[in-house]
Formats: structure tokens, sequence, C-alpha cells
């Protein structure tokens, strides 16, 4: 049980905002000088806090060497290259492909449900009709999310 009360002492001191109170006091020559006690002259109150609180992380220096033969900005030139871009390429081109071939499944897979064998006026060739057109509506969102991003990083190729 003591451990549990010291626990929550610690907690609740965690809580408490650390500030000193520091007096500034000039004498009569003129002398400053900083004390915890209050001035008998002339002074004024300082509030310290701890740094810690308002503390800002210190970047690193920029390196001013310059960068070797395979730095950074070599490499992901080279990434870009020989695998990103590339890839863009290639899944825009496989998702036009499957956009195409996409049709193709539904015939193949409509099974008994042919048009021959369904009666005139049917619900079944409007619903299909519906179907391709949001998937097709589907597929070329996608390519051009597609396209968007191949833009992206050609031009951080460019940049480059």
């Amino acid at each position: 049980m003591t451990l549990l009360r010291y626990a929550g002492c610690a907690l609740m001191l965690g809580f408490l905002g650390p500030a000193w109170a520091i007096n500034k006091c000039t004498d009569a020559a003129g002398k400053v000088s900083f004390q915890d006690a209050p001035c008998t002259g002339q002074g004024e109150q300082i509030e310290v806090r701890p740094a810690i609180e308002g503390a800002t992380p210190i970047q690193p220096p920029r390196s001013t060497a310059k960068e070797g033969a395979f730095g950074p900005s070599w490499q992901r030139k080279h990434h870009l290259q020989t695998q990103a871009i590339p890839q863009a390429r290639a899944a825009i081109e496989r998702n036009q492909q499957e956009c195409v071939a996409q049709p193709e499944e539904v015939i193949t897979n409509a099974g008994p449900l042919r048009r021959s064998t369904l009666p005139s006026g049917s619900m079944f060739a409007q619903d299909r009709a519906a179907s391709d057109a949001s998937s097709k509506a589907a597929c070329n969102v996608r390519t051009e999310e597609l396209r968007r991003q191949l833009k992206v990083l050609e031009d951080e190729l460019a940049k480059l």
C-alpha cells in the first residue's frame, strides 16, 4: 500500500509545474544581484521555469561537405529511373488491361442466363449495362490516380 501512495505522490508532483521565483535586486551603488529572498531595496521578481517544457529539438547542422558519387540524391535518382517509374507505368498498363478484360469475364461467368434465354425486356441486360458503366468509371478513376502518381515521380526525377 505504501508503494501505491508513493506512486500517487510522485504522480501529483509531476503535474505541478515547477517554477522558482528569483528576485533581481539593485543596491544603492547600482550593483545587481540575484537572490531567492525578497529584495530589501529596489528590485523585481523574475519567474523561472525549466527549459525542458519549451525546448525545441535542435536540427543537426547540414553538412557543408559535397555529396559523394553515390550519395542520397544519386540513389534516389537511380531508384526512380530503374524501379519506381517503370513500376508505375506497368501498373497503369496492368490496370488498363484489367479494365478491358473485365466485361469479358462477366460474359463468361453469366452461366445459363444468356441474352438468348431471357425474355425480352429483361432486367438482366439493364443491370449488366449499369454495372458495366460503373466498373468502367471505377477503372477510369483508378487509371487517373495511377497517372497522377507517375507524374509526381517524373517531376521528382526532373528536379534531381
